[in-house]
Parts: structure tokens; sequence; C-alpha cells
């Protein structure tokens, strides 16, 4: 496989709260210091972020420095668009004209602050577009408008002569019952439709298995397209959205979907979504990293003993079974 550059979410490593604990159970780490601890982990060459709430006009010079201090780039910052009262019926698609304003004002801004930092990526997460009840929200017009907002974000890009990709990240639900485009294909048709070079998909596998995706399947649409521009990597017991290290529930799977990252020729990031509640956020870090390694040496290892034929002949079921696993056996054995 090409080398792996990992970039971690710094939202993972501080105090982290949930609905039924809002305190958490550790203590709130300053933003300068999540960058630090990071930049102390080998293997770990990027950060990703929020504007305003983890990078902003105060403190940017700051983050500049501390990067520089640990050999950093930020790999992947987007727009708050679903932590204030005002977005909680939606953002991009909300029904309000001056709510939909206001987010892409926000998408845009983090796109300016991205311009700063050569940033490649600049995610679009629609958590609050959506419903909770049955009708209740019209979703011709949410798709309607959801895509005229993008058209304005793109244009921006476009009039600044911005490198950054824009890419949207499905998930079936949480916050609201249902987020609109919850799966792949649909987060495709829409950019399909869009039909910009620098609008695409970032794949986060823990959202696609909750949404009961066959992961090789809509990676591999989504790389027929060519629309594949950034991965968050982690793992669930497809229950939950857990954010566990990749790897730690279903190696398989990871290895599975390296495969495929492998075969298309993937170079981008393979970013860390990770929410460690009662770890220790290195650990979390550390264990992805060397997953991620371990599942990229089982692939090599599969290529290098007929996977690639198995594969083109599309009959072998069993001696794939037995392949990967004589594979695996040897690369976790060490």
């Amino acid at each position: 496989m090409k080398p792996i550059r990992i970039s971690m979410g710094i939202w993972g490593n501080t105090n982290l709260v949930d609905r039924f604990n809002t305190k958490g159970f550790g203590e709130e780490v300053a933003v300068l210091d999540r960058i630090r601890q990071i930049g102390q982990i080998d293997g770990v060459d990027g950060i990703e972020l929020h504007l305003p709430t983890e990078i902003n006009d105060t403190n940017a010079d700051d983050v500049a420095r501390v990067l520089d201090d640990h050999n950093l780039q930020i790999v992947q910052l987007c727009g708050h668009t679903w932590t204030e009262k005002k977005y909680k019926h939606g953002a991009l698609a909300d029904s309000n004209p001056a709510v939909r304003q206001g987010a892409v004002d926000r998408v845009r801004a983090a796109l300016d602050m991205g311009a700063r930092f050569n940033v490649p990526i600049s995610v679009l997460w629609p958590a609050t577009d959506g419903n909770d009840f049955p009708l209740q929200a019209d979703y011709l017009a949410l798709y309607e408008r959801y895509v005229q907002s993008c058209r304005r974000i793109l244009d921006h890009v476009h009039a600044n002569g911005y490198a950054t990709k824009v890419c949207i990240e499905p998930k079936p639900f949480e916050p609201r019952t249902h987020i609109m485009m919850g799966n792949t294909a649909q987060a495709l048709c829409i950019v399909n439709e869009i039909d910009d070079p620098s609008f695409g998909i970032n794949l986060d596998v823990g959202h696609a298995m909750i949404a009961s995706e066959n992961v090789e399947d809509q990676l591999s649409l989504i790389c027929r397209y060519g629309k594949l521009y950034h991965t968050h990597f982690n793992d669930n017991d497809q229950q939950c959205d857990a954010d566990l290290p990749p790897g730690t529930i279903n190696f398989l799977r990871l290895v599975q979907i390296l495969y495929v990252l492998d075969q298309v020729g993937y170079d981008g990031w393979f970013g860390l979504d990770l929410f460690p509640y009662r770890d220790d956020p290195r650990k979390f870090i550390e264990i992805s990293r060397d997953n991620l390694h371990k599942a990229a040496a089982v692939v090599d290892l599969m290529n290098e003993n007929g996977a690639r034929d198995l594969r083109a002949a599309g009959t072998g079921g069993p001696e794939m079974a037995i392949l990967m696993r004589d594979c695996m056996g040897k690369v976790l054995a060490g």
C-alpha cells in the first residue's frame, strides 16, 4: 500500500460529555495542549478541527506556532453548524433563510481560515438537517435548499481560488432521528448532481456501519466516480456510533476497506474520529495507528499471495476467506 498518513480530530482528546453525563469523566484540555498531545505521538502527522470552537481569529497565530513546533498539518477544517441554538432545526437546509445564510457564512469562514493553512479538506456534516417525526420535514424542499447552499459554498471556493475540497459526510442518525443523506449512495447522488471537481465525499467508516452498509461496496461506488476525497476511521458494533479505534471490533472489516483503498490507489489522509469518553486518548490514537498499519500489511501480504487473481475471478469465496485468515494470522502474530 501507499504510505498511510494519519490525522486526528482534536475534538477527541479532551473531556467528552454525553446525554447521561453532561459533565464528562475527564478534564478539559485547552486547544493548544490538545494539538501538542497529538504532536507527541509518532506516526500522526495531521490534525482536524472546527471553526470557531477550536480555531478562530483569536488563536490562529498560536495554533500556527504549535503546528510548526510539532511538524503537524491541518488536514481538515470545517465550520460548526450544529452546536448552536439557531441550528436546532437545521443549517444548510433550514427553512429559515437567515439560518441558512448563517450556516453558509460559517462554512465560508472555515474555508477562509483553511486557506491560511493550506488545508486540503473541509467537511459538511448535515447533523441537524433532517427530521425526528414522520412527515415533519419536506424532504423535497430540504434537498433543494441544501443543494443551493452547497452551490454558494462552492462559488466561494472558486471565486477565491481555494484548493480545498468540500466533502459531504453521510450519517443515518444522531443527533436527529433521521439525518438527510443518511447513507453513502444518497450523499453521492447529491455530489454527482452538483458535479463540481471540488465537491466529494468523506466516508466515515462508523457511520456507514450503523447504516448497515456493505462498506466495501459503498467505498467502491464512491471511487467509481472519483469522489473519495477524505476518510474517517473508527469502529463500532453497528448498534451505535461508538467511535472506538478502527479494527478493535472487526479487524477483518478494516482489512476489507484498506484493500479497496489500495486497489484504487488512495493517497489521501486516514482521519481518526475517536471518542474516548472514559479512556486515555493517547491509547485510542496509538491503537488506531497500529491497527491501520497492520491491516495495510495484511493487504500487502494478500496481494503477494494471489488475492488480485482471486478477486478478478470472483468465484473463490472459501479460498479468499482462507487467504485472509492466514495473512491476518501471520501479520498479527508478528
